[in-house]
């Protein structure tokens, strides 16, 4: 047998590495190509399905404690449910549900503000706004697209002023898309999602000081006193509807709002029929009352988008153009008013639960 010399010995070793060193070395050149594809791998080619909130489900006996706790769930479920949908953001409506779920979320907050105590309720209160105000931008924009100017401009399909005020609120609308997303997917909201998950399971309304306790109070009784005392000041504060202003009317849709998803919250512990018939004369109000907030909508959006423009003209046009939609829309909660009046007497005359 040959002697192999050390100088042999390393030129071999130069020529063909250890094949340990080449399994590594495939392993990583492997994973990074891995990492490249996932990057350029296409989006899926169906949108993540949207939902709307579920019923809510309470014991005949249960008290406000339980009440809470079920609520609280109801809102973070329905949030969950509509995360993917609202990241992915080819179907708009799932950034609406989003925002659904965090103004239910607020409005049990307040409908059960006795008993939670001052400062964990601004605290939640204070991420639910933030999270909305970052969702709001791209919500206007989806309405305004897809529900206000939409029909106008496939009316006018030859108006240069509406094609130019839709390429640039479909640009904005992508643009505020890409910030709703990143909003979605921040620290800052999966803590307060992790925070909200915490609270309800710890029931920590109990850890501070309130008016009442939660523990001792039927939800059946509470839900009643709720919801008549909420109609009530409805019906007071907003007693001469056809003398309101645009603004005092857009307060009475919230009022609105907030008692209907009351009643949604504590159907279960209120008599059937009546509290049926109540929600559906309060949602049928809410949607008539909701073009003064459809032209309201349009004002803000077109105002933004007339800032956002880099020339002269074309802030012209997409002035121009978003004059005919608030017109077309004015003309709209003009023809609806009629109903908000019917619907008014309707809740003036509906019985107390």
């Amino acid at each position: 047998m040959a002697r192999v010399t050390p100088a042999e010995r390393k030129s071999d070793a130069l020529k063909a590495p250890p094949q340990k060193a080449k399994s590594r070395t495939l392993k990583k050149r492997s994973r990074a190509l891995g990492t490249a594809r996932d990057r350029l791998k296409p989006m899926p080619t169906r949108a993540p399905s949207w939902t709307k909130s579920k019923p809510i489900a309470l014991k005949p006996d249960a008290t406000v404690d339980d009440a809470i706790a079920v609520v609280v769930t109801s809102c973070l479920a329905h949030w969950k449910r509509n995360l993917g949908a609202a990241v992915d953001g080819r179907a708009p409506e799932g950034l609406h549900q989003v925002r659904v779920s965090l103004r239910r979320l607020r409005s049990a907050l307040t409908a059960f503000k006795a008993f939670i105590p001052p400062e964990q309720r601004e605290t939640l209160n204070t991420e639910a706004k933030w999270l909305l105000s970052a969702l709001g931008p791209v919500r206007d924009l989806d309405v305004f697209v897809r529900e206000l100017a939409a029909p106008l401009a496939g009316r006018l399909s030859d108006s240069a002023d509406l094609v130019q005020l839709m390429r640039a609120a479909r640009a904005a609308q992508k643009s505020a898309q890409v910030s709703a997303a990143r909003a979605l997917e921040s620290v800052r909201a999966k803590r307060f999602a992790a925070r909200i998950e915490a609270w309800r399971d710890g029931r920590g309304w109990r850890g501070g000081e309130t008016k009442r306790d939660a523990r001792k109070t039927e939800a059946a009784d509470f839900a009643k006193r709720l919801v008549n005392r909420r109609v009530d000041n409805i019906l007071t504060e907003f007693h001469d509807v056809e003398a309101l202003k645009a603004e005092e009317r857009h307060e009475l849709r919230i009022a609105v709002k907030k008692t209907r998803y009351a009643i949604e919250f504590l159907h279960d512990v209120l008599p059937a029929k009546r509290a049926q018939r109540l929600a559906g004369i309060l949602k049928s109000l809410q949607d008539s009352l909701g073009h003064l907030n459809d032209i309201e909508v349009a004002e803000r959006t077109v105002s933004a988008l007339v800032n956002e423009a880099d020339s002269g003209l074309v802030r012209r046009q997409i002035a121009t153009g978003g004059s005919a939609v608030g017109v077309y829309h004015k003309d709209a909660a003009a023809d609806a008013e009629p109903l908000t009046f019917k619907l008014w007497r309707k809740l003036k005359k509906a019985p107390s639960l």
